[in-house]
């Protein structure tokens, strides 16, 4: 029985060293770790890497897992009775810090997409989430035409972050610009 435990534990083990080398790997900018490069940065053999994970796509089950976990950690509670300035303020803040810090895992992922189709399942999914969290602080937005939802939602996207990033602004004046915008959409 302790032998059982013992290679459970080892397995476990194994699986967050990998996990975390990915991880830690993507973040230094290695948007595509081969299965190599992650056991020399685990230091587990390449052989140990495919005996817990069959192939990359289901390594990158497991990180995506891993990181939507510590999203969903990240998120703070946003009390739907405060102003609604306030709200939107503070999903704002929330959005640039996640994106801030999950920045090149959130590229690594986008980049990824057409040749993994876990990736191209999840994707989707985590934007409709954080679009019902947006809904569910500020359900104001629900009161808009439905071009005016898109253009509010697109406009806390990732996407629209890394545009205004790329343009030279620095995180104070990202957050400023999509607050003017947010607040004009919402006419507020």
């Amino acid at each position: 029985m302790s032998q059982v435990d013992g290679r459970i534990l080892r397995s476990h083990k194994s699986q967050t060293l990998i996990l975390e080398s990915i991880i830690n790997l993507i973040n230094k900018g290695n948007y595509y770790p081969t299965a190599d490069q992650v056991a020399k940065e685990s230091g587990i053999a390449i052989r140990t890497v495919f005996r817990q994970f069959d192939d990359m796509e289901s390594l990158l089950m497991k990180v995506d897992e891993l990181i939507n976990i510590k999203i969903l950690n990240d998120e703070k509670e946003i009390s739907s009775s405060l102003p609604l300035i306030s709200r939107l303020k503070d999903i704002i803040d929330e959005r640039i810090n996640i994106y801030d810090k999950y920045e090149n895992i959130m590229i690594a992922t986008i980049t990824q997409l057409p040749k993994y189709k876990i990736l191209q399942k999840k994707y989707p999914e985590y934007q409709k989430l954080l679009r019902k969290r947006t809904e569910k602080i500020i359900p104001e937005i629900l009161k808009l035409k439905s071009n005016s939802q898109e253009l509010f939602d697109a406009t806390l996207s990732f996407a629209f972050y890394e545009r205004l990033k790329f343009q030279g602004m620095d995180k104070i004046n990202i957050n400023k610009s999509i607050n003017e915008l947010c607040k004009k959409i919402l006419k507020i």
